[in-house]
């Protein structure tokens, strides 16, 4: 009962947060001080609240303990100690709430190492601590005292707050390496924000997208006297993703997998929360996801990049792609090609819209709706065939929103497009050509 009514007072937080997103910038700037103290409270309360229809901590904090006690998670299952009969009451309390105990881990070295270091006790507080001075340090190096209106809407999303400090989800650490990485990309340090990079997409695969920030920073024309440059940007960023590799090999001389196959055998095993799924049974076809919406959107964004002129065609298209949310809307539409659309992943997703010059409320539901997936046939008290199945009416309703939202979003690209497009026509007065005829 406890959960349903944190989660209900969730539901109502979230929407009023959305209705925040449409509220002008003035209102921040008259209330920047408030802000920042609310969401530090919040933060700050939630550590102490348990996790909210999540059980990945128990994982988290199992493993971080095997490390520190010598035993790698990448060989040892938690099915292994079930029958071991000299562990402690809070060792099988964590041990009975693991899901898929059968299973070793599928976590990448930097995090077990993260979870070994904070996880003493498996006690969680000071897991959330850790997480809580890894975000704060990194989001005012990066905001450096500006704290505009998409700053501090970030700091007081709901559903970050939710997934990071009441669930302990581990994204933290790679928006916080975000964080790092595109100040130093605006500080013009390309190859140590390349190592960065290599870090976070080393955490979780899913950071790739941002390459496409780093690729845009290149300098194409001279690439023939640049190349050491690009070879030394390269280097580190492949240094970034394997150095904890050979840490952890060191450390564990006997790992040869880390988890790789596992995370395979995971997505060709699971599916979870296709909320498009339903729509496309409607119709007697393939599941094809938001595929056609990407087809659509490597369209636009082929067209703005040629459209553009040759002179630091680059820095505008960046410009231009931030303005229409394009690097937002190709990462949301890759993360639900995905076999399983956890609620947390699209978390990733929070910095292109910190750094977009666009206001747009769509991206922010986007990124709130997968919450619903919580609402599963188990929860909701239906008959089920496996615990975490959700009924259709709420994939449809997940599906229904989006497609709203995607929509309008693609609407308002267009209405762009064709403004710039009226822009770009316009010649000197008297000048032969379109757009001024006079």
């Amino acid at each position: 009962m406890l959960q349903w009514i944190l989660f209900s007072v969730f539901s109502l937080v979230t929407i009023l947060f959305l209705w925040m997103v449409t509220l002008p910038k003035d209102f921040f700037k008259k209330y920047r001080n408030q802000i920042l103290i609310l969401g530090l409270a919040v933060r700050i309360i939630s550590i102490f609240l348990p996790p909210l229809w999540e059980d990945d901590w128990s994982r988290y904090l199992w493993e971080g303990n095997l490390i520190r006690g010598g035993e790698s998670p990448y060989q040892i299952a938690p099915l292994d100690y079930f029958q071991k009969s000299n562990l402690s009451e809070t060792e099988i309390g964590i041990l009975s709430q693991i899901n898929h105990p059968d299973w070793t881990t599928i976590y990448s070295p930097f995090v077990l190492l993260f979870f070994a270091l904070f996880s003493i006790g498996f006690s969680g507080y000071f897991l959330k601590l850790a997480y809580l001075v890894f975000e704060i340090s990194s989001f005012v190096f990066f905001s450096k005292g500006n704290f505009n209106k998409s700053r501090l809407l970030y700091w007081l999303f709901p559903v970050f707050i939710k997934e990071i400090y009441i669930n302990f989800h581990f994204e933290v650490l790679i928006l916080s390496l975000l964080w790092i990485f595109f100040s130093l990309i605006r500080d013009k340090k390309i190859i140590l924000s390349s190592f960065i990079l290599g870090l976070a997409i080393h955490i979780k695969i899913l950071a790739l997208p941002f390459l496409l920030p780093l690729i845009t920073t290149l300098k194409y024309r001279k690439w023939k006297s640049d190349w050491i440059q690009w070879v030394l940007y390269a280097i580190f960023l492949n240094t970034g993703f394997f150095i904890f590799y050979l840490i952890y090999y060191f450390i564990f001389p006997n790992t040869f997998d880390f988890g790789i196959s596992n995370l395979l055998k995971f997505g060709g095993s699971f599916k979870f929360n296709q909320f498009y799924e339903p729509i496309w049974k409607t119709f007697g076809i393939i599941d094809l996801k938001t595929f056609p919406f990407l087809l659509h959107l490597i369209t636009i964004t082929v067209f703005v990049f040629i459209s553009l002129e040759k002179q630091n065609r680059m820095r505008k298209f960046a410009s231009v792609t931030a303005k229409l949310d394009l690097y937002f809307l190709s990462g949301y539409l890759l993360l639900t090609l995905l076999p399983v659309y956890n609620p947390w992943y699209f978390l990733i997703l929070l910095p292109l819209l910190v750094t977009s010059k666009s206001e747009s409320l769509s991206p922010w539901i986007l990124i709130s709706i997968p919450q619903l997936s919580y609402l599963t046939k188990a929860r909701l008290g239906f008959e089920f065939t496996y615990f975490y199945e959700i009924p259709d009416i709420i994939l449809l309703l997940e599906a229904t929103i989006s497609l709203i939202c995607l929509l309008w979003h693609f609407k308002q690209i267009f209405i762009l497009l064709y403004k710039i497009s009226n822009i770009s026509n316009i010649a000197t007065k008297g000048s032969i050509g379109y757009g001024n005829r006079n």
